[in-house]
């Protein structure tokens, strides 16, 4: 079986092959790879090591793919929310080792083309490149999604539905679907992914669905409305829940899966403790917000610490009746 190394990306095989001894799946083609992968010159390992993330050539592939150059394949089924991969996110070409960028497309181009092209901007962290992620392209059925850990460095890709064997693992490189964009910043995403990645969405993609198009902006005008309105008694904050709990039924049809969701849970969380007796309802969301944290940012994040604080002691956020 042919596999290839997890830091410098070389193809392997035979005795070539170095496991580490940790997860016996993930692979080297020396000890020098090994060691940089351990530490955060990669993908910092010894913080994955014990997790159940998904590997090169054991989970999922990069090959070619009809129109698009190369994509990442499933070689298993992937159940919904299985982290996929785990990337190494670099934040500036300098930093990125030269073989790694020059790899990525447009063949030929210079190192700023490369990584004009493949890599992604994010509130939290700015641009930022993963040499894996790259490959993988985009769709607006996206079956999966991914996010940049600051506080980590690291890239997660998340499946948000089930795949299956062979599929072609996609995400969305600009959103159509997210509630907490305003209708200004949805209508120019046509003139960004045109001219950056040549993709062209003709009037029978989802994104152009008028009653989606329609229910994703009354998702985000609810989203805008529910801090607006007032929880100074019980049957405001109960009337602001009912709001939350509209959203999150919007979410789960029409988002992308439970990343965009964790915001609103944790506004129902925010909003329920701020009462003595709606104090008990915060559970359900917190719960939830805490799932997301762990699916999306992983147990490793300063998110999930911050949420696991709040799941164990509610009273200690500041909102807190």
């Amino acid at each position: 079986m042919i596999r290839h190394c997890a830091y410098c990306l070389k193809s392997i095989e035979g005795d070539q092959i170095k496991k580490c001894a940790g997860c016996m799946r993930r692979t080297y083609c020396s000890r020098e790879c090994q060691v940089k992968d351990w530490t955060s010159v990669g993908q910092s390992h010894k913080i994955w090591c014990k997790d159940n993330i998904g590997e090169e050539d054991i989970d999922w592939e990069v090959k070619e793919t009809e129109g698009k150059g190369l994509g990442v394949f499933a070689k298993r089924f992937l159940p919904k929310h299985t982290k996929i991969m785990v990337d190494r996110g670099y934040r500036t070409i300098k930093e990125t080792p030269f073989d790694f960028i020059n790899s990525l497309m447009p063949h030929g181009g210079t190192l700023q083309e490369k990584w004009d092209l493949n890599s992604f901007f994010t509130k939290e962290g700015g641009d930022n490149l993963g040499i894996r992620l790259a490959r993988v392209n985009h769709d607006c059925r996206n079956n999966a999604t991914n996010k940049f850990i600051p506080d980590l460095n690291t890239f997660i890709l998340v499946a948000i539905k089930d795949i299956q064997e062979g599929e072609e693992i996609s995400i969305q490189y600009y959103f159509y679907n997210d509630f907490s964009s305003s209708k200004e910043v949805r209508d120019v995403r046509e003139s960004v992914i045109k001219p950056k990645w040549d993709i062209n969405c003709d009037n029978s993609c989802v994104c152009k669905n008028k009653e989606i198009v329609d229910a994703i902006q009354k998702g985000h005008e609810l989203d805008e409305l529910i801090f607006t309105l007032p929880i100074r008694t019980e049957d405001d904050i109960k009337a602001s829940l009912k709001k939350v709990d509209e959203l999150i039924e919007m979410g789960e049809k029409f988002a992308s899966g439970i990343m965009p969701l964790a915001r609103t849970y944790y506004d129902g969380f925010q909003i329920a403790i701020t009462n003595k007796n709606t104090f008990p309802l915060h559970k359900k969301y917190i719960e939830k917000y805490l799932e997301a944290c762990e699916v999306v940012d992983s147990k490793h994040s300063s998110n999930y610490a911050e949420a696991l604080q709040y799941f164990n002691t509610p009273h200690l956020h500041k909102n807190s009746y």
